[in-house]
């Protein structure tokens, strides 16, 4: 004896909730998604940012050692005029020797860094000198020298190509300084020593690290708080034997 046959009306019921039940699920994990997505997209634009930060540091590391190739030595923190005043930054000095510059950057090393003929200049930071991460305004930069009185670059000159062939290769150069501490990138002034020789934590435009130049062209992010004030003047000074000077 056959049995009866199940009501139509009963199988469109199971087949409805079995369909609800599914599209309950994909509404579901669309929602973890959505949550799951924006934050995920919010951590990848600061990682790239980091990135390009340390590419722009290494092209400048580059054409700091084309400098040094073209002029046996460092450039100065900064050129002087006929009368001594200081007049352009070595960023300005260094521009013939970074790679893919762009085309529109023009500035007149035989003028002074805020002469009015190079306003339009120092008004836009080259991309090369501009952290990504920047908060500070335009037309400044956040890549400072680290000046010291027994460092690479001294208050009274830099080091030679031999000077530099033979110091330590982890003496830093260049440091992405603090906003507060950006100064435009064409001023005579840097404050990467006195940065690093700052108590406390020290942070550039990086959550909880600086990104620094070292003297053999790499560049590293570290966190000043966690080292000793020996290592600090270490990192700065290739003797080991001095403290970082004030770099304005």
């Amino acid at each position: 004896m056959l049995e009866p046959a199940t009501p139509r009306a009963t199988i469109r019921h199971h087949r409805g909730s079995t369909l609800g039940w599914l599209l309950g699920i994909v509404a579901a994990l669309i929602a973890i998604g959505i949550v799951l997505i924006p934050a995920t997209r919010r951590g990848v634009p600061e990682v790239a940012r980091r990135v390009a930060c340390q590419n722009n540091l290494k092209r400048i590391g580059d054409a700091l050692l084309a400098y040094v190739e073209e002029h046996g030595a460092l450039p100065p923190t900064f050129s002087v005029d006929a009368e001594g005043r200081p007049s352009q930054s070595w960023r300005a000095l260094v521009l013939p020797h970074v790679e893919g510059l762009e085309a529109d950057v023009s500035i007149d090393l035989t003028r002074p860094w805020d002469d009015p003929a190079n306003a339009s200049a120092t008004a836009r930071t080259p991309v090369v000198f501009r952290c990504p991460s920047a908060r500070s305004r335009a037309g400044t930069t956040t890549y400072h020298l680290v000046v010291s009185p027994d460092g690479l670059v001294r208050p009274d000159g830099s080091a030679t190509r031999e000077e530099l062939a033979a110091a330590d290769p982890s003496t830093i150069l260049v440091v992405d300084v603090p906003p507060d501490a950006a100064a435009p990138w064409t001023s005579p002034l840097d404050a990467g020593a006195r940065s690093l020789a700052a108590t406390g934590r020290v942070e550039g435009q990086h959550r909880g690290v600086v990104t620094a130049l070292r003297a053999d062209g790499t560049v590293v992010a570290f966190d000043p708080a966690a080292l000793a004030p020996q290592a600090r003047r270490a990192l700065v000074t290739p003797a080991f034997d001095s403290p970082p000077g004030q770099g304005e």
